[in-house]
């Protein structure tokens, strides 16, 4: 299983701190990972803990619907995650989605969850 990190450079404040930071980064984009297609999604969150994670809100009230393979899931002191899915169903991956943006969900699940079309 892989782990999926998106860059969190606003959250620097120099250009030597990121500099340090990137270092251990590699482009994904040749990586057999990077590659990879799930069928589904689920994305698991604890709805009392929900108030805390205002772009999750907004994802599932605005932008969960034009993903017809990925559903939500609420689960008792969860946290935020996504459940990634295989043809079968079975779970493949679990990425934790605390601190991602709308639009950070947004191109993941466009990037690596088959439309529905394809299923």
């Amino acid at each position: 299983m892989g782990v999926i990190i998106f860059p969190a450079i606003e959250f620097f404040n120099g250009p030597e701190l990121v500099s340090d930071c990137l270092k251990c980064c590699a482009e994904d984009s040749d990586d057999a990972t990077s590659k990879v297609i799930y069928s589904g999604a689920i994305l698991e969150v604890c709805m009392r803990k929900l108030v805390f994670y205002p772009e999750l809100v907004g994802f599932i009230e605005e932008e969960k619907d034009k993903f017809p393979t990925v559903r939500v899931q609420y689960a008792y002191n969860s946290p935020p995650k996504l459940i990634m899915l295989d043809e079968d169903g079975q779970l493949k991956e679990t990425i934790r989605v605390d601190n991602w943006k709308r639009e950070h969900i947004l191109h993941f699940l466009k990037e690596k969850v088959k439309p529905s079309s394809e299923i």
